[in-house]
């Protein structure tokens, strides 16, 4: 009786590793075929891979190529993300969200929190100046949330573009927009990076998320043990044109 048990244990072990392994497959196979439409795309410019750099810090933390806008996830990952995070399901939504990002219309509610001094506000400035290793006074003369909106948008618009909501001239149109209007809100990389980590740690999101990626991009450092193409990119490209 138990030798039988036995034998049934083991061949429903069998059958769901030969599942896994089938599903696996089907999965990796689909993602291939998903990302095929992008993969013959014409390299891109120094001046399109300069506009890519004010969507680095959420390009690095959630593993996308920084300097390139071919997904390497397959695409209902990124329908999933969009529908479930930001409520982005068709064009209409995706180019209104994207508008809104460009508006700076979250970031323009946090100008009264980062223009009044408070022991929050100091907190936080503090944990930033530490994580990416800067003086406490370099961190207190960025007094704009701005970057947590452009930022944003230039990643939502990849996104979008990915899943078929927006043309890919859209996408550029709306990533260019971006860094225009990131180049001109900010001073320097250094301030940017700092923008987009108040308005995120304001608006409730854990610091520590994304400290240890957006320090590397400061300081033009990736990991120690292996290379990431576009962790040096703050170096390689002007904030201004």
């Amino acid at each position: 009786m138990n030798i039988n048990i036995y034998f049934i244990i083991g061949a429903i072990a069998v059958v769901f590793i030969v599942y896994m392994i089938v599903l696996q497959s089907m999965m990796k196979k689909r993602k291939q075929q998903q990302l095929a439409k992008f993969s013959s795309k014409t390299p891109l410019t120094d001046e399109q891979k300069r506009a890519l750099v004010f969507g680095a810090i959420l390009s690095y933390t959630r593993g996308e190529k920084i300097l390139d806008t071919i997904p390497d996830r397959r695409l209902d990952e990124y329908a999933y993300g969009l529908s479930r995070q930001w409520e982005v399901t068709n064009t209409e939504e995706a180019k209104q969200t994207i508008a809104n990002l460009l508006n700076l219309k979250r970031s323009m509610e946090f100008e009264v929190v980062l223009r009044l001094s408070s022991p929050e506000l100091s907190q936080i400035q503090e944990r930033i100046a530490k994580g990416l290793k800067l003086d406490l006074s370099t961190v207190a003369q960025t007094k704009s949330a701005y970057a947590w909106d452009t930022c944003r948008a230039v990643s939502l618009a990849k996104w979008c573009y990915w899943v078929g909501h927006i043309t890919e001239q859209e996408a550029w149109d709306y990533i260019n927009q971006a860094a225009d209007k990131g180049s001109e809100l900010g001073e320097n990389w250094t301030d940017y990076t700092v923008s987009f980590l108040l308005g995120r740690t304001i608006q409730g999101f854990d610091l520590d998320d994304v400290i240890i990626e957006a320090e590397q991009l400061v300081n033009g450092k990736g990991p120690s043990m292996r290379k990431i193409d576009g962790t040096d990119a703050y170096l390689r490209f002007p904030f201004k044109n």
